[in-house]
């Protein structure tokens, strides 16, 4: 196994370094700052500026500490030649999941309403919704996402999943664009026979998932429908989804990513009685799970395996 050097680039550089020495027979993992000049083999980053590609174009392979890719794509400098490695999962998808349930459970019982109706002081009880009665649909059936589906299927939700390609998963009825049988995302979730309740937004950000939650998919949700987000902000048209919960196309939404980060102070989002925002919080990176993946996809480059990045046309 090849001796090679390890730089991160991370605000939390330190504690990243530390996971990864206390996981690999080598000391020479350093911390590499912005205007760093030490040369690695091997880069471990989260959004990292565009000055520290080009500084580091000969490296073996980057690390992207994180599932999502979108900063690193949209690099400039991202060496295109160079394999990227992103986690999958690493333990994303139980806080994803905690933060999923809690939307549903927030709408379906009701507290949405019951805040309107505590300001008003007004005593009314809503009827109890099942959850077998409150079809959801799960946009995105990657490694996150078919666990998010299968999960909401076993609490006994009537679960959608749609995604590029055909997929099979328990419990869930899966649907897909492309290839036979193939429909579009505002023909399923426009389906009045769904009956959906609930659109969860798990689509990785693509040239072909950009803006994809619009004003046309808006308007042929049912009314009483919510939107949870904790997926890519670069899925959904923020002035469309104001729109449609003006004129009450939506009940409400559940919002965790945006286009632009972090979400401008002056965004009507924040004020909007039908919103919850949280600050890109949903799934945190627990670093145990996280560097013993990166630390496994270390070995492989140090052992001179092949390596299969993530795809930078799809970018997934």
């Amino acid at each position: 196994m090849s001796h090679m050097r390890i730089l991160v680039h991370h605000e939390r550089a330190e504690r990243w370094c530390e996971a990864l020495r206390e996981r690999l027979d080598s000391s020479d993992i350093e911390i590499l700052a912005d205007d760093g000049e030490t040369l690695g083999d091997i880069l471990v980053v989260w959004a990292p500026p565009a000055a520290l590609f080009e500084r580091h174009r000969d490296v073996k392979a980057i690390l992207n500490l994180g599932a999502g890719v979108d900063s690193l794509l949209a690099n400039p400098a991202l060496p295109r030649e160079v394999p990227v490695l992103k986690l999958r999962d690493a333990g994303m998808a139980s806080h994803m999941l905690d933060y999923v349930r809690y939307g549903l459970l927030h709408f379906r019982r009701d507290f949405d309403r019951y805040a309107v109706q505590q300001s008003e002081r007004h005593w009314a009880p809503h009827r109890v919704v099942r959850a077998r009665h409150y079809p959801v649909a799960v946009l995105g059936l990657g490694a996150i996402g078919r666990q998010i589906a299968e999960a909401l299927a076993a609490d006994g939700y009537p679960v959608h999943g749609f995604s590029r390609s055909a997929h099979t998963l328990e419990g869930v009825t899966c649907h897909h664009e492309q290839g036979e049988g193939g429909r579009s995302l505002k023909a399923v979730l426009g389906d009045e026979t769904l009956g959906l309740k609930a659109v969860i937004n798990l689509l990785p950000n693509t040239t072909a998932t950009r803006d994809v939650l619009n004003a046309e998919v808006f308007a042929a949700l049912p009314d009483d429908a919510v939107l949870i987000n904790p997926g890519r902000g670069s899925s959904v048209v923020e002035e469309d989804l104001l729109a449609a919960l003006e004129k009450d196309q939506l009940r409400g939404a559940l919002l965790d990513v945006f286009q632009h980060e972090p979400l401008a102070g002056d965004s009507p989002l924040w004020q909007h009685p039908k919103v919850i925002i949280t600050p890109h919080a949903a799934a945190p990176t627990p670093v145990s799970e996280a560097a013993d993946q990166l630390a496994e996809n270390i070995r492989r480059v140090q052992r001179g395996e092949s390596l299969t990045g993530i795809s930078l046309e799809h970018g997934y």
